[in-house]
Formats: structure tokens, sequence, C-alpha cells
């Protein structure tokens, strides 16, 4: 067993307490006293070996601190996107298997993509934005979330999402990949956010031409988590490619010249208590 995973499984977790181990970019183990979350995995080499020799290479500057394989401590697996880095198409099947009775929760445009890798239709759960699903122990809140744009669909809703995870009576919002929009923390604020993950890694030229699609830059996921009331915030989405990260000091310098409250993780697989 990985030592990770173990580590995961062995630790014990007081009602009112959540764990959190960070995977790299938007990945991080939750763990209550009843359930454990994964969310945004990704644990494999897909999107580097899609890319190798292009002018968008991939090059990973650390390893992922677990395989797929694993995760086999899930109870809920929820994605914000389909994109590679958020629905890994080589990570979440065998997640799948490993997990056995892990279920997913997905943007309702993603569903398609979960069940083409061979997982079956009751073990999916989507939801299309401005909704929520109740779980065992933990009620989710789907929030639109605009990467670079909204591609809002009527019939499966926006394919993009932000999630509020409701669970040991606290609040934790998980931003997925976004870009500011108007009404975004109205209809966060109102979730009274404990914790805050939101994505720094920003948005130029340079990537445009890459064709990467934006997210926060760090003045903006600070004044973000500033206008939302987050108690506590923790920036993801950088340090895991070479050609798409952000620096954290930034962010970290940002966020104590504004009075907001932030933890940094010490690393990949690095662990954080949330009382």
């Amino acid at each position: 067993m990985n030592a990770l995973s173990r580590e995961i499984w062995e630790a014990k977790v007081e009602p009112g307490t959540l764990l959190f181990w960070w995977l790299g970019q938007n990945g991080f183990v939750m763990k209550s006293s009843n359930l454990t979350a994964v969310i945004d995995p990704y644990l494999s080499t897909f999107a580097e070996r899609v890319t190798k020799g292009t002018e968008a290479e991939h090059v990973r500057m650390s390893p992922p601190p677990m395989r797929p394989e694993d995760v086999d401590f899930a109870d809920v697996v929820l994605c914000t996107h389909d994109h590679a880095d958020h629905i890994d198409p080589d990570g979440i099947p065998v997640i799948a298997k490993a997990s056995a009775r892990v279920q997913f929760v997905v943007p309702a445009a993603a569903r398609e993509t979960l069940l083409k890798f061979g997982i079956k239709a009751d073990r999916v759960e989507t939801l299309k934005g401005d909704d929520s699903r109740a779980m065992d122990g933990m009620e989710v809140f789907g929030i639109p979330a605009k990467h670079e744009r909204f591609d809002y669909h009527p019939q499966t809703g926006f394919p993009y999402l932000s999630y509020v995870m409701r669970l040991e009576g606290k609040s934790v919002f998980h931003a997925g990949d976004t870009i500011p929009y108007g009404g975004q923390v109205e209809r966060v604020r109102k979730h009274r956010v404990d914790l805050a993950l939101v994505p720094i890694n920003g948005r130029d030229d340079f990537r445009h031409k890459l064709n990467f699609e934006g997210n926060f830059d760090c003045r903006e996921a600070v004044t973000f988590c500033l206008g939302i009331g987050a108690k506590l915030t923790v920036p993801m989405h950088y340090d895991l490619f070479t050609l798409n990260t952000a620096d954290v000091n930034e962010f970290r310098t940002m966020a104590e010249d504004r009075g907001l409250r932030c933890h940094v993780m010490a690393g990949v697989g690095a662990k954080m208590e949330v009382r």
C-alpha cells in the first residue's frame, strides 16, 4: 500500500473536524468522521503523454503522491469539469475499480465521459449549476464556474462547476477552474464558507496561444475570498506543470497584506486539519 494511502486509511477524524491532503493541482482528499471524498484527482501521466513533443508539452514539476490504484479509500469522487487534469482518463476508471463503493459527482455535461469509462450510471450523480445533491453525510451545491467562458447548455447546464460541500457543520468551497464574473461572490457568500480552495495560476497571452483556459490570478483569488468572507483560504493549481504555474509566495504576500487568513500547503501530499 502506498504510504499516503495508508496514512489516509489510518487517520482518525473527530466529529466537527476535517482533514485535507493536497494531491497537487486542484486535487484534494477530504476526510470527515464518516466520509472520505476526493476532489479533482490527477494522478496519472495522461497530459504528459498526449502533449509530449508539442509546443504545449506538459512537464511535471513533482511526481504524483500516489497512483490511481492507491485510491482505495474513497466514498465520493467529485470532479469539477471535463479536462484531463480534473477528470483524468487514465485515473478515474482505475479509481472506480479500486474504490468499489465510490460514487462520482460531476457536471451533467461530463456524465457521458464517465459512462464511456465503463462506470455504471447508478454510480454517477450530476449537477447543472445552482442546484444541489444530498449524499450520505454531505450536501453538495453546484456553483457555476467561468473557465474563460460559461459554455452553458440548456439541457446539461454549466460544464464548469465550483462546489460547496457541507459536512461536519462546515462549508468547504472548491472553486474548480474559474475566473471572476458578476454575481459569483454573491452566489458563494450565502454559504458562509469556512474553507475556500482557489486556483491562482491566472491567464495571459502566452497561455491563450497554447489553448490553456485561464483562472483567478493571485490578486483576483485574494479579492474573491475576501468578498465571500472565507474564514481560511488555501491556494491551488500551481507547481504541477512548468507551462502553467504561479508564484504561491506572491499569493501569500497579497493575502497577508490584505488581512486574508490563508494556509499554503507544504507540498504535494501535505496534510491540513480544519476544526
